[in-house]
Protein backbone atom coordinates (compact mmCIF):
# COMPACT_ATOMS: atom_id res chain seq x y z
CA UNK A 1 0.00 0.00 0.00
CA UNK A 2 1.60 3.48 -0.55
CA UNK A 3 -0.47 4.87 2.30
CA UNK A 4 -0.66 3.36 5.45
CA UNK A 5 -2.72 4.43 8.42
CA UNK A 6 -4.00 3.81 12.06
CA UNK A 7 -6.61 1.18 10.28
CA UNK A 8 -4.39 -0.63 8.05
CA UNK A 9 -1.23 -1.28 10.75
CA UNK A 10 -3.79 -2.21 13.79
CA UNK A 11 -5.71 -4.36 11.17
CA UNK A 12 -2.54 -6.52 10.82
CA UNK A 13 -1.40 -6.18 14.15
CA UNK A 14 -4.06 -7.88 15.55
CA UNK A 15 -4.45 -10.48 12.38
CA UNK A 16 -1.01 -11.58 13.12
CA UNK A 17 -2.31 -11.84 17.14
CA UNK A 18 -4.95 -13.99 16.04
CA UNK A 19 -2.93 -16.58 14.26
CA UNK A 20 -0.84 -16.57 17.43
CA UNK A 21 2.22 -15.11 16.01
CA UNK A 22 2.82 -12.54 18.87
CA UNK A 23 6.56 -11.45 18.18
CA UNK A 24 5.57 -10.88 14.31
CA UNK A 25 2.85 -8.40 15.90
CA UNK A 26 5.26 -6.85 18.30
CA UNK A 27 7.32 -5.89 15.24
CA UNK A 28 4.86 -5.05 13.30
CA UNK A 29 3.98 -2.16 16.30
CA UNK A 30 7.44 -0.91 16.39
CA UNK A 31 7.66 -0.64 12.66
CA UNK A 32 4.35 1.54 13.05
CA UNK A 33 5.94 3.73 15.40
CA UNK A 34 9.07 3.70 14.46
CA UNK A 35 7.23 5.05 10.66
CA UNK A 36 5.77 7.75 12.83
CA UNK A 37 1.93 6.82 13.01
CA UNK A 38 0.86 7.01 16.71
CA UNK A 39 -1.09 3.66 18.02
CA UNK A 40 -4.97 3.81 19.45
CA UNK A 41 -6.61 2.03 22.34
CA UNK A 42 -7.24 -0.59 19.66
CA UNK A 43 -4.05 -0.45 18.39
CA UNK A 44 -2.80 -1.85 21.93
CA UNK A 45 -5.75 -4.07 22.15
CA UNK A 46 -4.19 -6.06 19.35
CA UNK A 47 -0.65 -6.26 20.57
CA UNK A 48 -2.24 -7.46 24.08
CA UNK A 49 -3.77 -10.16 22.68
CA UNK A 50 -0.55 -10.83 20.41
CA UNK A 51 1.38 -11.37 23.80
CA UNK A 52 -1.12 -13.02 25.20
CA UNK A 53 -1.35 -15.89 22.49
CA UNK A 54 2.40 -16.27 22.52
CA UNK A 55 2.97 -16.28 26.06
CA UNK A 56 5.27 -13.48 25.57
CA UNK A 57 3.79 -11.71 29.95
CA UNK A 58 6.94 -9.87 30.29
CA UNK A 59 7.15 -8.31 26.30
CA UNK A 60 2.77 -7.93 27.03
CA UNK A 61 3.54 -5.93 30.43
CA UNK A 62 5.89 -3.73 29.31
CA UNK A 63 3.21 -2.69 26.08
CA UNK A 64 0.48 -1.91 29.35
CA UNK A 65 3.26 0.38 30.79
CA UNK A 66 4.55 2.30 28.40
CA UNK A 67 0.77 2.95 27.28
CA UNK A 68 -0.02 6.40 28.94
CA UNK A 69 3.80 7.06 29.45
CA UNK A 70 5.20 7.11 26.31
CA UNK A 71 1.91 6.97 23.52
CA UNK A 72 -0.63 9.43 25.94
CA UNK A 73 -2.98 6.38 25.55
CA UNK A 74 -5.36 5.71 28.74
CA UNK A 75 -5.22 1.65 29.90
CA UNK A 76 -8.83 0.72 29.74
CA UNK A 77 -10.99 -2.38 31.48
CA UNK A 78 -10.07 -4.19 28.08
CA UNK A 79 -6.59 -3.79 27.99
CA UNK A 80 -6.18 -5.38 32.07
CA UNK A 81 -8.76 -7.78 30.36
CA UNK A 82 -5.67 -8.71 28.06
CA UNK A 83 -3.18 -8.82 30.84
CA UNK A 84 -5.86 -11.08 33.04
CA UNK A 85 -5.62 -13.45 29.86
CA UNK A 86 -2.15 -13.08 29.69
CA UNK A 87 -1.58 -14.85 33.20
CA UNK A 88 -3.94 -17.34 32.73
CA UNK A 89 -2.33 -18.76 29.57
CA UNK A 90 0.89 -19.21 31.43
CA UNK A 91 -1.12 -20.80 34.37
CA UNK A 92 -0.30 -17.90 36.35
CA UNK A 93 -3.84 -18.05 38.04
CA UNK A 94 -3.03 -16.49 41.08
CA UNK A 95 -2.05 -13.24 39.63
CA UNK A 96 -4.91 -13.18 36.89
CA UNK A 97 -7.51 -13.59 39.83
CA UNK A 98 -5.41 -10.53 41.51
CA UNK A 99 -5.71 -8.12 39.10
CA UNK A 100 -9.36 -9.16 37.85
CA UNK A 101 -10.37 -7.94 41.08
CA UNK A 102 -8.72 -4.96 41.02
CA UNK A 103 -10.41 -3.86 37.75
CA UNK A 104 -13.16 -1.35 37.09
CA UNK A 105 -15.67 -2.46 34.54
CA UNK A 106 -17.78 0.18 33.07
CA UNK A 107 -20.52 -2.07 31.58
CA UNK A 108 -21.74 -5.41 32.37
CA UNK A 109 -19.93 -6.47 28.58
CA UNK A 110 -17.01 -5.44 29.70
CA UNK A 111 -17.28 -7.74 33.35
CA UNK A 112 -18.30 -10.53 30.93
CA UNK A 113 -15.43 -10.74 29.02
CA UNK A 114 -13.08 -10.18 32.33
CA UNK A 115 -14.42 -12.79 34.25
CA UNK A 116 -15.44 -15.20 31.57
CA UNK A 117 -11.87 -15.29 30.05
CA UNK A 118 -11.05 -15.57 34.10
CA UNK A 119 -13.11 -18.58 34.34
CA UNK A 120 -12.14 -20.66 31.33
CA UNK A 121 -8.74 -20.55 32.49
CA UNK A 122 -9.72 -21.66 36.17
CA UNK A 123 -11.35 -24.86 34.68
CA UNK A 124 -8.61 -25.40 32.64
CA UNK A 125 -6.49 -25.43 35.11
CA UNK A 126 -8.30 -26.98 37.80
CA UNK A 127 -8.61 -24.13 40.43
CA UNK A 128 -12.40 -24.61 41.32
CA UNK A 129 -12.31 -21.38 43.73
CA UNK A 130 -11.50 -19.04 41.04
CA UNK A 131 -14.19 -20.67 39.12
CA UNK A 132 -16.55 -20.41 41.91
CA UNK A 133 -15.93 -16.98 42.21
CA UNK A 134 -15.70 -16.22 38.00
CA UNK A 135 -19.38 -17.53 37.56
CA UNK A 136 -21.20 -15.92 40.75
CA UNK A 137 -20.00 -13.14 39.22
CA UNK A 138 -21.48 -13.86 35.88
CA UNK A 139 -24.52 -15.15 37.38
CA UNK A 140 -25.46 -11.29 39.25
CA UNK A 141 -24.78 -9.92 36.43
CA UNK A 142 -26.87 -11.82 33.86
CA UNK A 143 -24.21 -12.33 31.75
CA UNK A 144 -22.58 -15.62 29.79
CA UNK A 145 -25.10 -17.40 32.48
CA UNK A 146 -25.56 -20.63 30.76
CA UNK A 147 -21.47 -21.07 29.60
CA UNK A 148 -20.92 -19.69 33.59
CA UNK A 149 -23.03 -22.96 34.88
CA UNK A 150 -21.95 -25.32 32.45
CA UNK A 151 -18.20 -24.51 33.31
CA UNK A 152 -18.52 -24.74 36.39
CA UNK A 153 -20.15 -28.25 36.41
CA UNK A 154 -17.16 -29.22 34.13
CA UNK A 155 -14.78 -27.55 36.47
CA UNK A 156 -15.71 -30.13 39.39
CA UNK A 157 -16.35 -32.89 36.89
CA UNK A 158 -12.74 -32.58 36.04
CA UNK A 159 -11.53 -32.74 39.34
CA UNK A 160 -13.73 -35.73 40.24
CA UNK A 161 -16.79 -34.39 42.08
CA UNK A 162 -19.52 -35.43 40.27
CA UNK A 163 -22.00 -34.88 42.40
CA UNK A 164 -21.44 -31.08 42.72
CA UNK A 165 -21.29 -30.79 38.68
CA UNK A 166 -24.59 -32.85 38.08
CA UNK A 167 -26.31 -31.11 40.86
CA UNK A 168 -25.29 -27.93 39.33
CA UNK A 169 -27.01 -29.09 35.91
CA UNK A 170 -29.89 -29.12 37.89
CA UNK A 171 -30.05 -26.15 38.65
CA UNK A 172 -29.46 -24.91 35.21
CA UNK A 173 -32.78 -26.53 34.43
CA UNK A 174 -34.75 -25.40 36.90
CA UNK A 175 -33.57 -21.59 36.34
CA UNK A 176 -34.92 -22.55 32.99
CA UNK A 177 -30.95 -21.86 31.71
CA UNK A 178 -30.63 -23.14 28.03
CA UNK A 179 -26.83 -24.02 26.52
CA UNK A 180 -26.25 -22.99 22.59
CA UNK A 181 -25.56 -25.83 21.20
CA UNK A 182 -21.44 -26.33 20.43
CA UNK A 183 -20.99 -27.37 16.92
CA UNK A 184 -18.69 -26.97 14.14
CA UNK A 185 -18.78 -27.32 10.42
CA UNK A 186 -16.85 -28.20 7.45
CA UNK A 187 -17.23 -26.37 3.74
CA UNK A 188 -17.07 -28.95 0.81
CA UNK A 189 -17.62 -27.72 -2.83
CA UNK A 190 -21.10 -25.55 -2.43
CA UNK A 191 -22.65 -27.57 1.11
CA UNK A 192 -21.71 -27.13 4.52
CA UNK A 193 -21.99 -30.20 6.80
CA UNK A 194 -22.79 -29.01 10.49
CA UNK A 195 -22.10 -31.22 13.43
CA UNK A 196 -22.67 -31.48 17.07
CA UNK A 197 -21.00 -33.25 20.06
CA UNK A 198 -22.11 -37.21 20.36
CA UNK A 199 -24.51 -37.13 17.46
CA UNK A 200 -23.80 -39.26 14.63
CA UNK A 201 -26.74 -39.49 13.04
CA UNK A 202 -24.97 -37.80 10.20
CA UNK A 203 -24.47 -39.02 6.71
CA UNK A 204 -21.44 -41.62 6.89
CA UNK A 205 -21.64 -41.60 10.90
CA UNK A 206 -20.44 -45.04 11.08
CA UNK A 207 -17.56 -44.59 8.98
CA UNK A 208 -16.42 -41.66 10.76
CA UNK A 209 -17.17 -43.62 14.25
CA UNK A 210 -14.56 -46.48 12.90
CA UNK A 211 -11.91 -43.98 11.86
CA UNK A 212 -12.06 -42.36 15.12
CA UNK A 213 -11.61 -45.49 17.11
CA UNK A 214 -8.68 -46.30 14.19
CA UNK A 215 -6.92 -42.79 15.01
CA UNK A 216 -7.34 -42.74 19.28
CA UNK A 217 -5.51 -46.30 18.75
CA UNK A 218 -3.00 -44.92 16.31
CA UNK A 219 -2.37 -41.64 18.67
CA UNK A 220 -2.34 -44.04 22.03
CA UNK A 221 0.53 -45.91 20.46
CA UNK A 222 1.93 -42.68 20.19
CA UNK A 223 1.86 -41.97 24.06
CA UNK A 224 -1.77 -39.68 23.42
CA UNK A 225 -3.39 -40.43 26.82
CA UNK A 226 -6.85 -38.79 25.38
CA UNK A 227 -10.17 -38.04 27.02
CA UNK A 228 -10.80 -39.94 30.37
CA UNK A 229 -14.02 -40.87 29.06
CA UNK A 230 -12.50 -42.29 25.42
CA UNK A 231 -15.06 -43.07 23.19
CA UNK A 232 -17.72 -44.83 25.28
CA UNK A 233 -20.94 -43.46 26.42
CA UNK A 234 -21.86 -43.72 29.93
CA UNK A 235 -25.38 -43.45 31.90
CA UNK A 236 -24.87 -39.78 31.77
CA UNK A 237 -27.36 -37.00 31.00
CA UNK A 238 -27.70 -35.39 27.63
CA UNK A 239 -26.06 -32.79 28.65
CA UNK A 240 -23.34 -34.50 29.59
CA UNK A 241 -22.57 -36.52 26.88
CA UNK A 242 -21.07 -33.06 25.06
CA UNK A 243 -17.88 -33.52 27.21
CA UNK A 244 -17.56 -36.95 26.16
CA UNK A 245 -13.99 -36.03 24.61
CA UNK A 246 -13.48 -38.37 21.87
CA UNK A 247 -16.80 -37.37 20.59
CA UNK A 248 -16.87 -33.40 20.23
CA UNK A 249 -18.09 -31.42 17.44
CA UNK A 250 -14.40 -30.88 16.13
CA UNK A 251 -13.13 -34.47 16.06
CA UNK A 252 -16.60 -35.55 14.22
CA UNK A 253 -15.87 -33.17 11.52
CA UNK A 254 -11.57 -33.63 11.15
CA UNK A 255 -12.80 -37.27 10.48
CA UNK A 256 -15.80 -36.70 8.32
CA UNK A 257 -13.39 -34.52 5.76
CA UNK A 258 -10.83 -37.00 6.31
CA UNK A 259 -13.04 -38.94 4.85
CA UNK A 260 -14.33 -36.77 2.10
CA UNK A 261 -12.01 -34.25 1.15
CA UNK A 262 -8.86 -35.92 -1.17
CA UNK A 263 -5.38 -35.83 0.35
CA UNK A 264 -3.18 -33.10 -0.35
CA UNK A 265 -6.02 -30.68 0.33
CA UNK A 266 -5.88 -28.30 3.91
CA UNK A 267 -8.97 -29.13 5.73
CA UNK A 268 -10.24 -26.41 7.50
CA UNK A 269 -12.84 -26.55 10.52
CA UNK A 270 -15.12 -23.89 12.07
CA UNK A 271 -15.97 -24.09 15.37
CA UNK A 272 -18.75 -21.52 17.25
CA UNK A 273 -17.09 -22.43 21.18
CA UNK A 274 -13.50 -22.78 22.39
CA UNK A 275 -11.80 -25.35 20.97
CA UNK A 276 -10.93 -27.65 24.36
CA UNK A 277 -7.48 -28.69 25.30
CA UNK A 278 -7.85 -32.86 24.50
CA UNK A 279 -9.18 -31.78 20.82
CA UNK A 280 -6.27 -29.86 20.65
CA UNK A 281 -3.81 -32.66 21.22
CA UNK A 282 -5.49 -34.78 19.20
CA UNK A 283 -5.56 -32.83 16.11
CA UNK A 284 -1.99 -31.98 16.50
CA UNK A 285 -1.38 -35.92 16.98
CA UNK A 286 -3.32 -36.60 14.00
CA UNK A 287 -2.12 -34.42 11.74
CA UNK A 288 1.21 -36.17 12.30
CA UNK A 289 -0.19 -39.86 11.63
CA UNK A 290 -2.06 -38.47 8.32
CA UNK A 291 0.41 -35.88 7.26
CA UNK A 292 -1.94 -33.35 6.40
CA UNK A 293 -2.79 -29.33 7.66
CA UNK A 294 -5.62 -28.51 9.48
CA UNK A 295 -6.19 -25.17 9.93
CA UNK A 296 -9.48 -24.71 12.93
CA UNK A 297 -11.16 -21.40 13.66
CA UNK A 298 -12.73 -21.22 16.62
CA UNK A 299 -14.41 -18.86 18.89
CA UNK A 300 -10.77 -16.98 20.08
CA UNK A 301 -8.38 -17.69 17.22
CA UNK A 302 -7.20 -19.71 14.28
CA UNK A 303 -4.95 -22.94 14.84
CA UNK A 304 -2.80 -24.71 11.80
CA UNK A 305 -1.85 -28.27 12.77
CA UNK A 306 1.25 -29.59 10.79
CA UNK A 307 3.14 -32.35 11.66
CA UNK A 308 2.41 -33.38 15.08
CA UNK A 309 2.46 -29.53 16.18
CA UNK A 310 -0.03 -26.42 16.12
CA UNK A 311 0.86 -22.67 15.29
CA UNK A 312 -0.36 -21.26 18.34
CA UNK A 313 2.73 -22.67 20.11
CA UNK A 314 -0.10 -24.21 23.10
CA UNK A 315 -0.48 -20.66 24.14
CA UNK A 316 -4.51 -20.74 23.51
Amino acid sequence: MDHRNIVTWTSMIAAYAQYGLGKLSIELFEEMVERGVKPNDVTFVGVLHGCSHSGLVDEGLGFLNSMLEKHGVEPEAKHYTCVVDMYCRVGRLDEAHKLAKSIHVETPAEGALLWGTLLSASRLHGRVDIAQEASRRLIESNQQVAGAYVTLSNAYASTGEWEIAHGLRSQMKQAGVVKDPGCSWVEIRDSTFVFHAGNLSFERGEDVLRLLRELEGRMKERGYAGGSLGLVFFEVEQEAKEEIVSLHSERLALAFALIVIPKGITIRVMKNLRMCKDCHEAFKAISGIVERDFIVRDVNRFHHFRDGSCSCGDFW
